[in-house]
């Protein structure tokens, strides 16, 4: 079932009235009539089925219930989103040409990713961060990635920065994440699974992936890398492209912690 993302709850008697591009995506798109159901996502990362109870073409309006109860808490609880059951990932992405940054935000978005980090790096090329500062582009990206996949974590893109500010940012946000970079040469890293569990075998709650841009990570930002806490890993694969490489680490990462 299809999901629609909310930017705002229901009311007190559980009720939603759409209207806009909002109207046209559940009208056109979704092809929704009075009595349909859909998954809806709240603020907050919860999700709620509901009905489709009213539909006014004049208007440009369609009404939706949900189905439940509690519905004006906005602050739900994080037990009742079965992703808050899943390790936290957050990006950390060297800033590549716009396009290749689109696409890696959607699918990272679909993959669950919950924060992601551009930055500014060596190998960065002039001018492609000036891209990201349209943040209502990439904001619309999420949502309609969201949409898509039905993920149920609030994906969030941060402002560009550069690498020692951005590293700043992560110990802010994630402060007992694991933190892992992919590197293109072998020497100096770790096998796969070495990085992610070491001598233990908790799962840790969040993890931090860094993948760089279309030159790869420089020699010093990997040694600075290090030096705040990041494990190099090397996958023994082909040559990947950046936005390949981000989707990988995302699979991988979870297919060895959520699995």
């Amino acid at each position: 079932m299809r999901q629609f993302v909310s930017a705002v709850a229901p009311n007190s008697k559980g009720l939603l009235e759409i209207s806009g591009k909002d109207f046209h995506y559940l009208r056109k798109v979704l092809r929704l009539a009075a009595g349909d159901m859909i998954s809806l996502s709240l603020p907050g990362g919860a999700a709620q089925d509901a009905t489709v109870c009213k539909v006014d073409d004049g208007a440009k309006k369609i009404t939706i219930q949900v189905c439940g109860t509690d519905v004006a808490d906005e602050n739900r609880s994080q037990d009742k989103n079965p992703a808050a059951l899943r390790t936290r990932l957050a990006l950390l992405q060297f800033i590549p040409k716009p396009q290749k940054m689109e696409l890696i935000v959607r699918q990272a978005t679909e993959c669950g990713v919950a924060n992601i980090i551009p930055a500014i790096g060596e190998y960065t090329q002039a001018g492609c961060e000036k891209a990201l500062q349209k943040s209502d582009r990439f904001e619309k990206i999420i949502r309609e990635a969201r949409q898509q996949s039905g993920s149920q974590v609030e994906t969030k893109i941060f402002q560009p920065q550069k690498l020692q500010a951005a590293l700043d940012l992560i110990d802010q946000i994630e402060p007992d994440a694991l933190k892992l970079f992919l590197y293109e040469r072998t020497d100096g890293t770790q096998a796969f699974n070495d990085a992610l569990f070491g001598n233990e075998q908790d799962r840790p709650r969040s993890c931090v992936y860094a993948v760089g841009s279309e030159g790869g990570i420089s020699p010093a930002e990997c040694e600075l890398l290090l030096a705040r806490g990041f494990k190099a890993v090397h996958f023994n694969t082909n040559i990947l492209r950046c936005e390949t490489a981000s989707l990988y680490a995302a699979a991988a990462i979870q297919s060895a912690l959520d699995n």
